[in-house]
């Protein structure tokens, strides 16, 4: 098309002849996996868990606003250029985003369930979040580009939280990050709190903000596909709730049956004060959610009718 300018891409691409449909599907197909990879869509998810397992927490938690970059390059311009009403492309990136997506929520859930290691486990966790976010950005539809704008502010907070209270823990413990009893740490049941705290806020229960996230995204989703979904968002918090109450057990509650004595540790206050933050993110995002959902459904709507967009831009839709 000649151009890299998002507006004037709108405007193109549905002008392009029948003989280059193909290399606008390789493209968008290209542009997918590159956004995928930055949000670590299964299979493209490998860099994660490693990475976040093994940076310090405060990085770890940065990093989980960043991945979020990758779902909403998705939302932007699959709705701006590449919409399912575009000829060449049609529903090719919705029949391919959503098995994805899904794919995603079981890898996750799986691996929050066999963690070995607290590390591991909480980046686990925020593959799972990813893949309920990628399911509702895959329905392609003003309702649930609002959920999923819902979900991505929850799940940057919770997964923050999760990934500082992680870090917390860790450099408390001698053993590293293996999920093995210990005596009980310095600050043991303010952590275990936290701990309890951002679990709930993960694994999308009540009453914060992520369960009603979760119930949002499965009354948004359409099509055959209901069953799978559903199926999908409610087996993999089972299997969350699961994976964090054996995390929470063998971290706080067998710690009192653990040999051995108890190692101090200076207080942190501040990395509590972020924590604390965020939870108090969660629940204003919990009561405000009404008004919060009405403002992204703006939002959304807006991101789906572009036509505002290229007329800013001194364009013209066709």
């Amino acid at each position: 098309t000649g151009t890299l300018n998002m507006a004037d891409l709108a405007v193109k691409l549905p002008t392009l002849p029948e003989g280059d449909f193909a290399l606008i599907r390789v493209a968008g197909v290209m542009l997918l996996m590159v956004f995928a990879i930055k949000g670590a869509l299964v299979p493209l998810h490998f860099w994660l868990p490693a990475t976040y397992a093994n940076a310090p927490g405060p990085v770890s938690a940065l990093f989980a606003v960043m991945t979020k970059v990758g779902a909403y390059a998705v939302i932007r311009c699959y709705t701006l250029f590449f919409p399912e009403d575009l000829t060449a492309t049609g529903m090719l990136f919705a029949d391919l985003l959503l098995p994805a997506a899904v794919l995603t929520l079981a890898v996750g859930a799986v691996g929050v369930l066999g963690a070995k290691d607290l590390g591991r486990l909480v980046a686990f966790g925020a593959v799972t979040s990813m893949g309920t976010l990628f399911v509702a950005v895959a329905q392609f539809t003003p309702e649930a580009t609002a959920v999923a704008l819902f979900y991505a502010v929850h799940s940057t907070l919770a997964a923050g939280a999760m990934f500082l209270v992680a870090d917390l823990v860790l450099e408390r413990r001698a053993s590293g990050s293996l999920l093995t009893a210990l005596p009980p740490l310095s600050q043991h049941g303010l952590l275990a709190a936290c701990f309890m705290a951002v679990s709930i806020a993960v694994a999308g229960l009540p009453p914060l903000s992520g369960f009603l996230g979760k119930l949002m995204v499965l009354d948004a989703t359409r099509g055959d596909d209901i069953a799978l979904i559903w199926a999908a968002v409610l087996g993999s918090s089972l299997m969350m709730v699961v994976g964090l109450s054996r995390a929470g057990s063998v971290l706080f509650w067998k710690a009192h049956e653990a040999e051995g004595q108890s190692t101090e540790h200076a207080a942190q206050p501040l990395a509590f004060v972020a924590v604390f933050a965020l939870l108090g993110g969660l629940v204003m995002l919990t009561l405000a959610a009404g008004p919060v959902m009405s403002w992204l459904a703006e939002t959304a709507q807006q991101l789906h009718d572009p036509a505002a967009y290229i007329a800013a831009n001194r364009l013209e839709a066709l």
